[in-house]
């Protein structure tokens, strides 16, 4: 027989016992709501990465024709004058045309870092080469040597290119190094891209500690762009080089 202790106990749990199992179910139910909502975020930001570069290579393409199509009329107009003038205003005519050369060479080098025709096409390797051949100068060599005769998967590609674009442009910018050497390998079933270069403790405590917050906006768009890939980052500073390691699930 219950006495009044035990009563009111049971009274408690009775009144109590369907608020927590309401409780437990809603925590579970929020819990699943906030999970699909997150998924579809993730994948909503995904698309607006593929999107950005889809435009970047819609824009390419439509300046690539239409500055082509322009160039045609302008050699067809210089073309039509050179056939009037004396020998004087032939050459000022010939060096204006060889200004405009160039200036068309410059934009099509412009294009071909928005998107490149090699990327464009599948040829990553050939772009990111290319990408070192650009950013080199007298005082700075580039290597890239390629240890492994596959490539990241095709959906993957745009982004580890930009996200070398953008490590080796902040390398270049904020450091005084010399050389710079990008490797591409494999390491058991990853993908491994090193970029090693010369630089003092300094630039490695201001980019580890702003990998981790992402105060930059170059860093933040090239934290983004490795979860959208589903890689790493890991960089470290081993006797007097820094070395910046992009890893990624084959």
């Amino acid at each position: 027989m219950l006495n009044s202790a035990d009563s009111f106990l049971v009274s408690l749990f009775i009144i109590f016992f369907p608020s927590v199992i309401l409780l437990i179910g809603t925590s579970v139910y929020s819990f699943n709501i906030i999970r699909r909502y997150s998924r579809t975020i993730s994948r909503l930001y995904k698309m607006n990465f593929n999107s950005l570069e889809m435009e970047r290579k819609r824009i390419s393409n439509d300046l690539h024709d239409q500055i082509g199509y322009k160039m045609m009329i302008i050699n067809k107009s210089i073309d039509s004058l050179s056939s009037k003038l004396n020998l004087n205003n032939i050459q000022e005519l010939e060096l204006t045309r060889s200004q405009l050369k160039i200036f068309h060479n410059d934009v099509k080098r412009i294009l071909e870092a928005i998107h490149p025709r090699d990327l464009m096409n599948g040829n990553w390797r050939h772009s990111i080469s290319q990408l070192a051949q650009d950013l080199e100068s007298e005082d700075l060599k580039i290597s890239v040597n390629f240890e492994t005769p596959k490539n990241p998967k095709d959906e993957q590609l745009h982004h580890i290119y930009r996200i070398i674009q953008e490590k080796i442009t902040n390398i270049i910018t904020h450091t005084k190094t010399d050389s710079i050497q990008i490797i591409v390998y494999e390491n058991h079933d990853q993908f491994e891209i090193s970029i090693v270069y010369k630089s003092n403790n300094t630039y490695l405590n201001k980019i580890g500690l702003n990998l981790g917050i992402s105060k930059g906006r170059g860093l933040s768009v090239i934290n983004d762009r490795l979860k959208i890939i589903g890689a790493s980052n890991q960089i470290k500073h081993l006797n007097g080089n820094v070395i910046d390691r992009i890893i990624i699930a084959v």
